[in-house]
């Protein structure tokens, strides 16, 4: 334990270096886009993502080595559903070394055994989704009859089976057009479980409908619901944008390709999830630097305003926000350590 902690203070330094340098930070990993859910928010389940594979643990030792020459990366293994790739806890080993694994599941296959072995394997945060506290609800926004409660067995058993305080359990919402009176409930929800509660905000550009943007001043809610609960740790600076970039009002420049980037089950990298058309190499097989300045090529040429996800928006919230400290201290909240088996 000692020698992974004092490896992690190593990459805590370098990591934080990267940031202060406003570097490369973040990478979304698509290691396969097999879902056993249907979810009517998102397209990857369906064609033409079916037949595109799966990244294996020695692909993404090749992807850790080689991200490395940049520096650590919070790396967010996704899908399609992760759980469901077979090599799931060798890949999470294989990124260990030099990056911090997190993960964002549905929850459904979620088991204390497996839970141990992605602990052990040095995963660091792992968040389920859960949209609706109404179990009917979220079960018929996820295409799965008892996805609720799948979910909340999950988020317990994940938060009872940390190997180490640093470890972190969100349960996470997406939010839509008809789902914003249900996020208090799921705060509550999440403190009686002794978790915490993140959001993020719906991507047309991932759905199959025109627009399930909330209206209101959905800032102004979601702020005062963070005022009222402690459990509910997303940064302020992130939530304070949420109506201007629902009602397309929002020019802030996206720094997808600079600050984060996407990389999918073939090695294909890409400046942003909802851009894999616009691919900046393979990382398996090109040279890394070239593939940066690719991105960073993107990255100068975008000027999408299409989402507020929370990939880009917590990075952007604390390196380009009006309260850059109070967003550091919220995102210290989100991070910091839990102890075992206690509460937040």
């Amino acid at each position: 334990m000692w020698s992974v902690l004092t490896n992690d203070l190593g990459k805590k330094l370098r990591f934080a270096r990267n940031f202060l340098r406003r570097r490369m930070v973040h990478v979304n990993l698509q290691i396969s886009y097999n879902c056993n859910f249907r979810c009517g928010i998102c397209d990857f389940w369906k064609e033409p993502y079916r037949d595109k594979g799966r990244l294996s643990a020695a692909e993404a030792a090749v992807i850790a080595n080689k991200l490395n020459e940049i520096g650590p990366q919070i790396i967010s293994i996704g899908g399609g559903e992760p759980m469901l790739h077979p090599e799931l806890v060798p890949i999470v080993r294989a990124l260990r070394p030099h990056h911090f694994p997190v993960m964002i599941t549905n929850g459904s296959l979620v088991t204390a055994a497996m839970a141990r072995q992605l602990w052990q394997a040095g995963m660091v945060e792992i968040s389920v989704s859960l949209d609706y506290a109404d179990p009917h609800k979220h079960d018929a926004q996820r295409g799965k009859p008892g996805a609720f409660e799948q979910g909340v067995a999950a988020l317990k058993i994940l938060h009872a089976t940390r190997t180490h305080p640093e470890q972190r359990v969100h349960m996470i919402s997406v939010i839509v057009d008809d789902n914003l009176d249900e996020v208090e409930p799921l705060i509550e929800l999440s403190r009686d479980l002794g978790i915490t509660y993140l959001v993020t905000l719906y991507s047309h550009s991932r759905g199959n409908q025109p627009s399930r943007a909330p209206a209101g001043d959905l800032s102004r809610r979601l702020l005062e619901l963070k005022q009222r609960h402690r459990h509910f740790v997303a940064l302020r600076g992130y939530l304070a944008r949420f109506s201007a970039a629902a009602g397309r009002t929002d020019r802030s420049r996206c720094h997808a390709g600079h600050n984060l980037c996407n990389i999918d089950c073939r090695g294909m990298v890409s400046f942003c999830i909802d851009r894999l058309e616009h691919p900046a190499g393979n990382l398996l097989t090109d040279n890394l630097r070239e593939i940066e300045s690719r991105l960073l090529a993107s990255h100068r040429a975008n000027d999408c305003r299409a989402c507020w996800t929370s990939c880009r928006g917590s990075i952007e919230a604390i390196l380009y926000g009006r309260q850059r400290l109070l967003n550091a201290w919220d995102y210290h909240q989100m991070t910091r350590p839990v102890p075992l088996h206690g509460r937040f």
